[in-house]
């Protein structure tokens, strides 16, 4: 056989192989295809699906319904008010068997289960809807969620929400999932809109460069900041300050490596230097100033209008501004929340490294988030307080839940769709040297 014959026919074998599924919808539909083949039903096949959300059960039944039509299993989509009422309209429908499950995202993970059941009827049976002895089988499959799984589990209030009347905390469910692998630890997170969408990117600072990451993980544009002078003192670890500043969307970025900080433009897919700052960004609006060789910023803050932070601890690690608050950080776990940048600071404990303010229920008061307090947790939590007037992490948390192994750093929010409620993002360093970014969008009850 001639090379040339040899190539033309191994490209037609890649032509007609199927992809291979690259979501995780289409991993978990392609699993759950398999395993109602194995189970040996006959055509057609009803399908009845319920799912946190209305998007998710929709994406996937429609997944689903393809690969068992390519099966040969002529699938039949059904709407029920329970599953015992779809075993009644598969059978009305003329079902030889039916498809039950039930989906949702949980910890980390896309998950269906259910059942296959046979719902052919027995012409012996008389009247009675006797079940024939197969297809039967239990479903049960799980695959890691990924940020498009999370978009259409997430919750989208249909009407403006307005404040909370008093009482108990509405309820809050986070559900998670790995945004992107990092090369190497953050050494600080951001977020901001730099492409005038309407949604969030996601900014990471890591020891020698900036990234630029969509609201799925991918990666918009990354710049070295090797072409600066280095730094007098700098860090053992990675560490500094990132910021998205406003009118024009650009990127202030100070790394301890490096002698200053830079200002960069997102422009044609690359990060193109705009000026050089002076100063530390710790936020769109506020400056510090860094403590030579210690991961710590120095106790001068100053906001916009040249107002400087009263009452600002000796040392902090971390500052996080939301709606008029401000949450400062210090490296053993205490910290100082601001309800408004003029008031005394209420002083708090008990704060994890990742630590950050932002509304994620859209009543318009920031809740706190913070992580472990302890030095090395096995695994890192994440906890959701609620703040007003005041802060506290003694009362019990409007949510918790535990991280992926690594030691969880930072955590920053961002709006990552239309409407108030905003998505967390948390920064790891994971135990090989490199690092993650974890997504946490607000989910549906």
């Amino acid at each position: 056989m001639s090379r040339a014959l040899l190539a033309a026919l191994l490209l037609l074998v890649a032509r007609a192989a199927p992809a291979a599924p690259d979501t995780a919808l289409e991993r978990l539909a392609t699993a759950v295809a398999s395993d109602v083949r194995a189970a040996g039903p006959e055509a057609p096949v009803a399908l009845s699906l319920t799912a946190s959300a209305p998007e998710l059960r929709r994406a996937f039944e429609t997944l689903l319904a393809a690969r068992l039509a390519q099966a040969g299993l002529a699938p039949v989509v059904l709407v029920a008010p329970s599953p015992e009422d779809a075993e009644v309209l598969a059978r009305e429908t003329g079902a030889r068997a039916l498809v039950r499950l039930t989906l949702g995202v949980d910890t980390g993970a896309l998950g269906a289960r259910g059942d296959v059941v046979g719902t052919w009827v027995n012409f012996w049976s008389g009247r009675t809807p006797t079940r024939p002895p197969s297809p039967a089988a239990a479903l049960a499959r799980q695959v890691p969620a990924d940020p498009e799984s999370l978009a259409l589990a997430a919750m989208k209030p249909t009407a403006p929400v307005s404040p909370p009347a008093a009482g108990p905390p509405r309820p809050l469910r986070l559900v998670g999932a790995r945004l992107t692998h990092l090369p190497s630890p953050a050494a600080a997170l951001a977020t901001g809109d730099l492409t005038g969408d309407g949604r969030d990117e996601v900014v990471v600072l890591t020891e020698r460069a900036v990234h630029v990451f969509a609201a799925d993980g991918h990666l918009l544009a990354e710049r070295s900041l090797d072409v600066l002078p280095p730094g007098p003192a700098p860090t053992r670890e990675p560490f500094g300050a990132v910021a998205v500043l406003a009118n024009p969307p650009r990127i202030a970025a100070f790394s301890t490596r490096f002698a200053h900080a830079e200002v960069l433009v997102l422009e044609n897919g690359a990060l193109r230097f705009a000026t050089r700052m002076e100063g530390v960004p710790l936020d769109a609006e506020a400056r510090g100033a860094f403590v030579p060789g210690q991961t710590a910023f120095g106790a001068d803050v100053r906001l916009a209008g040249e107002q400087r932070l009263s009452g600002v601890p000796a040392r902090f690690t971390t500052y996080s501004a939301a709606l008029s608050r401000v949450l400062l950080v210090q490296p053993d776990g205490q910290g100082a929340f601001y309800p408004r940048p003029s008031a005394a600071p209420v002083p708090l404990s008990g704060l994890g490294a990742g630590s950050a303010l932002g509304d994620l229920d859209g009543d318009g008061t920031p809740e706190l988030l913070t992580t472990s307090p302890e030095l090395q947790p096995s695994p890192d939590v994440l906890r959701v307080f609620k703040t007003g007037e005041s802060a506290t992490t003694a009362q019990e948390p409007l949510w918790q839940g535990a991280l992926p192994a690594g030691r969880a750093l930072f955590v920053v929010t961002a709006r990552l769709d239309e409407g108030p409620l905003r998505a967390v993002v948390v920064g790891l360093t994971l135990p090989d040297g490199t690092g993650e970014l974890f997504l946490l969008r607000p989910g549906a009850p």
